[in-house]
């Protein structure tokens, strides 16, 4: 409940945001491709491939200033590592192919009339059909990117998200922590 209250609360947040902001609020939608690693304080994780998932998301584009605007996105992504599951020393299976809601407000500042740079915070849940077990549910990242407009309603931007959070709920012998760490491609189109 903690989870959904949180993602419910940087929604409201940008909502209010798009209403107190000046100017036209642009909406759009983003598709793109990950390619993700979890990484930590175990070296098991060296030793696991990257996998790559995809990425959908809405977003919208709030002036603030000529050069300046505030981006929330709300959006599904792919992330973890290219094995299915690892099994534990107590028989538990941790799945490592994850899929995440994720909520982001983006500061989004145009360099000129192609380029563009976003940094801003992320956070996820983790929508993975899981067992009972439940070892990860929510992370939290920073993300940072750069964009060029193509014309005024196609860009392709690529990013970079660094988990902040251990995704892990629970410490276990063989898997300390995980962050994930992912590099997207994106293409979006405003409406």
């Amino acid at each position: 409940m903690k989870k959904f209250l949180l993602l419910v609360s940087i929604i409201l947040c940008g909502a209010t945001a798009a209403a107190q902001a000046p100017g036209d609020v642009l909406y759009g939608f983003r598709l793109g491709a990950n390619y993700s690693t979890l990484s930590g304080g175990n070296e098991k994780w060296d030793d696991i491939d990257s996998r790559i998932g995809l990425h959908a998301s809405f977003f919208a584009q709030v002036p603030l200033s000529d050069s300046f605007s505030l981006q929330p996105e709300l959006g599904v992504s792919a992330l973890g590592v290219n094995e299915n599951e690892v099994r534990l020393e107590n028989g538990d299976n941790v799945q490592l192919k994850t899929n995440w809601l994720q909520v982001s407000v983006l500061a989004r500042l145009d360099l000129g009339r192609r380029l563009f740079i976003l940094l801003g915070p992320q956070a996820g849940v983790n929508v993975t059909e899981r067992d009972d077990n439940d070892y990860y549910n929510y992370d939290f990242a920073a993300v940072g990117g750069i964009g060029y407009k193509m014309d005024e309603n196609w860009a392709v931007d690529v990013r970079y998200g660094y988990g902040l959070s251990n995704i892990f709920d629970r410490e276990f012998a063989e898997l300390e922590d995980a962050n994930n760490r992912w590099f997207q491609l994106g293409v979006s189109y405003k409406l």
